[in-house]
């Protein structure tokens, strides 16, 4: 019954992922002050067309899927599965809070993706939904301040990883900056939060049978 539970919960948060972050309504206009834009475009041109090469290409293409809903849902599900329940509740508790943060801004600040303002943009996919702000980051570093907690060894390898999902939003066209800036911002808020109210949400888990303190 918690494998269940733990599954439907899973399926839940990928939909307001696919369905409200990757919509395929692309805005227009970008509403944000040109003091912040044409600061975003320059230093998005400099990553994005300044550094184009074939091997980090290569390289963006498979980091910044670590950033994705489903690796950190399988991670959560794995470590949930190997016994290490308390962890593989935290991480995934981690992308509920981060969505619940982020996916008011992603439609309160309909902003468009480079791609779709910038003609030179050197394009490798073309996601849909609103570009402000990337919600790969907020993942990326929501897990990396849960795991480094848990694990305090590899902080530095948690953040490493996770700056290079974020920067890899940037090189690959999806995302500007600044939204990789407030990406981050909301991602340590959502580890934050998970890791404050561990307590809380490990006895929520407990009342529905996933989670047993030892």
């Amino acid at each position: 019954m918690a494998a269940v539970l733990l599954v439907v919960l899973a399926v839940v948060v990928e939909y307001v992922e696919v369905n409200f972050f990757q919509g395929n309504i692309q805005p227009s206009t970008d509403i944000l002050p040109s003091v912040i834009s044409d600061w975003d475009t320059r230093t998005f041109l400099w990553i994005n067309n300044g550094l184009a090469n074939v091997y980090l290409s290569w390289f963006f293409n498979v980091v910044t899927g670590l950033g994705s809903t489903e690796p950190i849902l399988i991670a959560s599900g794995l470590l949930y599965i190997a016994g290490r329940k308390r962890e593989g509740l935290l991480l995934f508790a981690s992308v509920i809070i981060g969505t619940l943060i982020t996916l008011p801004v992603k439609l309160a600040v309909p902003r468009p993706r480079p791609f779709a303002t910038i003609p030179t943009t050197i394009v490798f996919d073309r996601e849909g939904g609103s570009s402000f702000p990337s919600g790969h980051t907020m993942r990326a570093f929501s897990a990396a301040y849960v795991l480094s907690t848990i694990w305090p060894g590899f902080t530095l390898l948690f953040y490493l990883v996770a700056c290079l999902v974020g920067f890899s939003r940037i090189y690959l066209g999806q995302h500007y900056p600044f939204d990789i800036l407030v990406g981050i911002l909301f991602g340590l808020l959502a580890g934050h939060l998970t890791i404050g109210y561990k307590s809380k949400i490990l006895k929520a888990a407990s009342r529905i049978g996933l989670y047993t303190s030892d």
